[in-house]
Order: C-alpha cells, then sequence, then structure tokens
C-alpha cells in the first residue's frame, strides 16, 4: 500500500480527497494544526506549524508523493489589504516549508501536485478561451496564482516531477458553492450574478479526486493543467440548471452587478466576470472527464 502526504487535508476536496484515495488502497498522512484528529488504518494526521516553520518528520515516513491542497478560502472574507497577505502567505508559505524540509532531509520524494485555479488568467470575460500558455491576467487573483505556481515550481529544482492544477469552481453537494446557492434555489431564488454572460469554468469534485488518483498512479505527468469540465457554461445556465434540480423555476432578476459590488468590494469580480477555459492539455494525458456537464453533477 502506498503512502500519500496530504497539506490542507480538512477542507471540502481534502476530505472528499482522503476518501477516495482509501478506497482505492492507499494510506494516507495528513498535515493539520489540530490536536484532536483520530488517527484510523489508513488516515495518519500529523502536526504542522507553518508560523513556526515546524512539521512532525514522521509525516514523511514511506511518502514518495506530496498533494498540497492549503490555501485561505479566497470568497470567505472582504479584500482588505490584510486578508490578500493572509491569501497570499496561507499558500506560498506552506509550500516553502514543505521545499524546505525535503531539500534540508533529503526525503525521498519523486512528485509534488499542488493547486492554483483558473484565476491566473485574470477576471475577465472575453471571446478568447484560455489555455495553459495564455498570458497571466493582471489583477490580484492572477497575481496570487502566479506567486502561488511559483512556490510549487521550486520542486521541479530538486529533480521532483511537479504537477499544478489550475482549478476552476469545484462543483459537489457536500461544500463550494453548490452549498452556498443549492438553499436559495429550493426557494425558488435565482442565484445568477449581474448579466449572467459570464463564463463559470468548473468541475466536478468526483472528477477532481479521480484526476488526483490518475496523476499518481501515471508516470511522465508535470507540468500546468487547467483543470475544468469540457462544457462552457454562463452563470445564467448554472442558475436554471441549479434551480431545474429542485425543479423549481424562478421569475426573479439577477442580482444587480452593483449590489454585488457593494456588497462584496474588489472580491465582486471574482462573481461578475470568466472566461472560457480549455482543458484539451489534461485531456491528451489520458484522462476522461466522466462528469462533463453541469446536467452530470445536479443530476447524478
Amino acid at each position: 500500500m502506498k503512502t500519500i502526504l496530504i497539506a490542507g487535508g480538512t477542507g471540502f476536496v481534502g476530505k472528499a480527497l482522503i476518501r477516495h484515495l482509501i478506497n482505492c488502497g492507499y494510506i494516507v498522512n495528513v498535515l493539520t494544526r489540530r490536536r484532536s484528529n483520530i488517527n484510523t488504518e489508513n488516515i495518519h494526521f500529523f502536526q504542522w506549524d507553518i508560523e513556526k516553520s515546524y512539521i512532525d518528520e514522521k509525516a514523511f515516513e514511506s511518502v514518495t508523493k506530496i498533494i498540497n491542497l492549503t490555501g485561505a478560502n479566497i470568497g470567505e472574507k472582504r479584500w482588505t489589504n490584510k486578508r490578500k497577505i493572509e491569501i497570499i502567505e496561507s499558500r506560498t508559505k506552506s509550500i516553502d516549508l514543505l521545499y524546505t524540509y525535503v531539500k534540508t532531509r533529503n526525503y525521498r520524494i519523486n512528485a509534488f501536485i499542488s493547486s492554483s485555479a483558473v484565476g491566473y488568467y485574470g477576471a475577465v470575460t472575453t471571446d478568447e478561451i484560455f489555455t495553459e500558455t495564455s498570458n497571466k491576467g493582471n489583477d490580484f487573483l492572477a497575481s496570487v496564482c502566479d506567486q502561488w505556481e511559483k512556490s510549487a515550481l521550486q520542486f521541479e529544482s530538486l529533480g521532483i516531477a511537479t504537477v499544478i492544477l489550475r482549478k476552476g469552481v469545484i462543483l459537489g453537494k457536500d461544500g463550494g458553492i453548490y452549498q452556498k446557492l443549492a438553499p436559495l434555489a429550493k426557494l425558488e431564488i435565482n442565484t445568477s450574478l449581474g448579466n449572467g454572460m459570464q463564463y463559470l469554468p468548473c468541475v466536478d469534485i468526483r472528477d477532481l479526486v479521480r484526476l488526483y488518483e490518475f496523476i499518481l498512479k501515471t508516470n511522465g505527468i508535470s507540468g500546468v493543467f487547467n483543470t475544468v469540465s469540457s462544457e462552457h457554461i454562463t452563470m445564467n445556465d448554472f442558475s436554471k440548471v441549479l434551480l431545474r434540480s429542485f425543479g423549481k423555476t424562478s421569475f426573479l432578476p439577477n442580482a444587480p452587478a452593483f449590489l454585488v459590488k457593494l456588497f462584496f468590494g474588489e472580491m465582486s469580480v471574482k462573481l461578475l466576470e470568466g472566461s472560457r477555459v480549455s482543458n484539451e492539455k489534461i485531456k491528451q494525458t489520458g484522462f476522461k472527464f466522466e462528469y462533463s456537464s453541469i446536467e452530470k453533477t445536479f443530476f447524478i
């Protein structure tokens, strides 16, 4: 049984990924700041403290691959200057600490799988379909992703295969945007924002965890990959299918852009803008998306 180390494994994605990997026969070591987590036969929790530059070295025993999921929730709070620093440092400092431990202790790591987001291309609505070679955007989200990715790419200097997943919005009934908007849809409230024509690149959580498993067991994969489903949907499309999944319709108008800006401040660009993103590169590795449409996500 192979042992995987996951940093940031207690959130929405982390919990789903751990369940999936255990079902696939892996042992999972999880880095956590809490003391109360209980170990089981296949899940072992180890403490780390990023501010104190500390990781329990037992976490690395028998580990050859690391999955990094760390990072403060971008949409949780308004983007004050203090919060912006927290968002960036929660991503870069955690990776820097992992890199330092692997480098100075010569751990036999052969793969590092890290996260990023399609926000790398900027919060814009254009006719362009972004690929991994498209230019970086020039806003805060793009800057976050750029610094995030540069931290992860340090592992390449150690000869470690490094994979960066630029994820879209993650869809799953246990968390994320679905958990926030589903209660509104059940009340026949239109969940679309602004003009609703902004694209919403997204990926089903079930495909995402399958992708991690695919990368773990497939040799020769490295580089940056957009992680989104094949379907290009708008915010209006998303809202209509979400309502229909509950047998509802809504005659309410979209939430006006000015109200979204008033309520969320600078963060509103994340909600009001969005472009299409290509997933051709990851599909060329042989990975196949099973939940390629929001119809499948909401109805299966």
